[in-house]
Order: C-alpha cells, then structure tokens, then sequence
C-alpha cells in the first residue's frame, strides 16, 4: 500500500486520491459494523458480508 506500488501501474496523484478514499470509506464501514455486531471476527464476519455500503464501494472499485 505504497506509491511505488501505484506508480509502477501508471497510476498518478489522483488516482491515489481515490485509492485513499476507498480505504476511508472501507475502514469506517468496519468501525459501524464491529461497533454494531461486536469485536469477535465469528459476528463481525457475516456482518460485513451483508453490508450494502461495502458491496457499493467493491462495485465503485471494480469500474475503476
């Protein structure tokens, strides 16, 4: 998760914007789930698994 990373893809500084929000908005989504299902991975799992917010961002990622 590093620039080289990006760089070596062709990717520029914008892009990397957008790489940066994707992991905002991932990692925010897991602290409403855990806050929500609870800190064991047994409930946190299936949890993440329904999440609608996260099933958009992977559509948001996979059209880029």
């Amino acid at each position: 998760m590093g620039t080289p990373a990006v760089t070596t893809r062709g990717m520029k500084e914008s892009d990397m914007e957008k790489i940066a929000d994707f992991i905002d908005r991932v990692i925010k989504v897991c602290v409403r789930i855990q806050q929500n299902a609870g800190k064991q991975l047994k409930d946190f799992t299936p949890a993440l698994e329904k999440d609608e917010e996260l099933h958009q961002i992977r559509e948001e990622v996979i059209v880029i």
